[in-house]
């Protein structure tokens, strides 16, 4: 188990990219590419895989296996939220419409869920991975876990930068309104040059405004699709706005043929 933990963690966060796509798939009724990381990886369902084969190994019992991974995964699932909330001010899911749930971030039906998925860990899935990777040369293992460990540290890098750049995005856009609206009022009391000035420098202010709408629209649609029910202050002021790629990139030629 030792030796091939990483192998392990690696296989279990795929399958859990796997699980999590295909329920989402199937609740929501469209295709859904789930999870935190752009690749094909949940490192949440790896890291809790390993815990829970761990702490397996006390008991046999179908019933002990099944409540340890009702505790195990509901605890780990909570911390998951709670890090995610707090690094990034983001809800990245919401059991707050689910009877039996404890702020929002674990509910009992997941939790039985989590229990059944444990016994299939324990009983079912882990012997038959474990079977699997005997006939694996220990050395092809040492290459794969480098390879995929290098990827997925490449891709929370990847995915932190992606997320830190829409949030400051998103504010910088919320602050460029403001901008608009104080300039606005002022106009109103303006004249002449003055205001012919402030007419053309809300013109560009709306032009930046949209060309930023543009870099992260795309972004934040993704992040939706892959967490329908994600809530974030910033997130959702923007997507309230009804706003759509073409629509904005319309907008943009209109100024530019206007300018010419």
């Amino acid at each position: 188990m030792q030796d091939k933990i990483i192998f392990y963690f690696i296989i279990y966060s795929f399958l859990g990219w796997c699980l999590e796509s295909i329920y989402k798939t199937i609740i929501f009724r469209k295709p859904t590419n789930s999870g935190f990381l752009y690749g094909p990886f949940c490192p949440m369902y790896g890291i809790g895989a390993i815990i829970m084969i761990m702490a397996g190994k006390l008991s046999n019992n179908i019933l002990v296996i099944f409540l340890m991974g009702i505790v195990i995964f509901t605890v780990w699932e909570y911390i998951v939220a709670v890090l995610l909330e707090k690094l990034f001010k983001t809800k990245y899911w919401d059991y707050s419409n689910i009877k039996f749930n404890f702020q929002g971030r674990v509910c009992l039906k997941n939790s039985i869920y989590w229990g059944i998925l444990a016994v299939l860990l324990i009983f079912v899935i882990q012997p038959g991975i474990e079977k699997l990777t005997e006939i694996i040369p220990n050395d092809l293992i040492l290459y794969l876990d480098i390879i995929f460990i290098i990827a997925i540290i490449v891709d929370i890098g990847f995915t932190l930068f992606r997320i830190m750049f829409i949030d400051k995005k998103i504010r910088q856009i919320f602050e460029i309104g403001d901008t608009i609206k104080a300039k606005l009022a002022e106009i109103k009391n303006t004249e002449g040059v003055y205001k012919e000035n402030l007419q053309k420098a809300i013109s560009d202010l709306k032009t930046k405004q949209d060309i930023l709408k543009i870099k992260i629209y795309k972004r934040v649609i993704r992040l939706k699709k892959a967490f329908p029910e994600m809530h974030s202050e910033n997130l959702t002021k923007f997507m309230t706005q009804k706003i759509t790629l073409e629509s904005i990139k319309e907008k943009i030629e209109k100024v530019k043929k206007h300018k010419e």
